[in-house]
């Protein structure tokens, strides 16, 4: 499963956004500055790093100035935002970063943001595997509930 690296100097956030996707099933290691995103990414190396643009001292678009400078592009970037997409747009690409999300994604689209494409077909293959299986056992239980009534008079 992907290493994913949370940056965001609100511990909250960055806590909250770090189970959400270790609930996905990824390996997730949290930062709440630049620097230690710096020095942990030099520990543990991950795949994705999701970087908060809106820091103090060292903002997001200069941290992925860096890791691209430092690591090249073996590690995705997803730039993770509360301002419009059209108003950091540009200046993300410029950064290096190859995604962006924003706060208030819904669960999947987080997920599926910082899978990329091949995780994205595996959750698709889930919901529908579960729907599925909803759909089965719903019947069954609607079912059961019918003869539970006729016999309990």
């Amino acid at each position: 499963m992907a290493k994913i690296l949370v940056v965001d100097d609100v511990d909250d956030v960055a806590d909250s956004l770090a189970e959400l996707l270790r609930l996905c099933g990824y390996d997730v290691t949290v930062a709440y500055s630049a620097a230690e995103a710096i020095s942990t990414i030099e520990s543990c190396l991950p795949d994705v790093v999701l970087v908060d643009i809106n820091m103090p001292v060292v903002d997001g678009f200069q941290l992925a100035r860096q890791i691209r400078r430092r690591w090249g592009a073996r590690i995705r970037l997803v730039a993770h935002t509360a301002y419009p997409r059209s108003s950091v747009a540009a200046q993300a690409g410029e950064a290096g970063f190859t995604s962006l999300v924003s706060k208030s994604a819904r669960p999947l689209e987080l997920a599926l943001t910082v899978g990329g494409r091949a995780r994205a077909a595996e959750l698709r293959a889930a919901a529908l595997r579960d729907r599925r299986r909803s759909q089965r056992f719903g019947s069954a239980s609607r079912r059961a509930t019918d003869l539970r009534s006729r016999f309990a008079a």
